[in-house]
């Protein structure tokens, strides 16, 4: 394979690979803020209602029930969580997203001679077919329709 062509495939499949993860790291930042909103809503959602509610009238069970509250609404435990399983999740929606783009990719970085020409070919095609449909609106249902 010539000089020139190695280096245009390689700089291709760099390049889509570039993109690829760029909108994942983007994604996954999204769905981790987002994930941890909702787990720290769910966590203290619960723990309201279990402050709020009693079995007994006992006044030293609510200044028990009131600590345990203030305690548990301190807890960065459920925003923790809800930030690691919303970027996991935002990160696998992204390259399932992008498959094409990932493996087109992957194989003009790795491949030889014929399959990283084709690979090439297939990260211009995606680049090509995202900035028809997304950027001219090529393709896509019009939402006046």
């Amino acid at each position: 394979m010539k000089l020139a062509t190695k280096i245009a495939c390689r700089t291709l499949g760099t390049a889509g690979m570039g993109i690829a993860l760029y909108d994942a790291v983007n994604v996954a930042n999204q769905y981790s803020k987002n994930g941890a909103q909702k787990e720290s809503a769910k966590y203290l959602e619960k723990a309201y209602f279990n402050s709020r509610t009693t079995d007994t009238v006992s006044y030293s069970n609510r200044i028990i029930q009131d600590k345990v509250f203030d305690y548990r609404t301190r807890n960065p435990l459920p925003a923790l969580w809800g930030r690691i399983k919303g970027g996991c999740e935002g990160t696998l929606y992204s390259l399932g997203n992008s498959l094409f783009l990932v493996g087109a990719s992957a194989l003009a970085l790795t491949a030889k001679n014929l399959f990283a020409k084709a690979g090439a070919i297939g990260v211009a095609g995606a680049t090509l077919y995202n900035v028809l449909r997304s950027g001219y609106g090529m393709g896509k249902p019009n939402p006046m329709d």
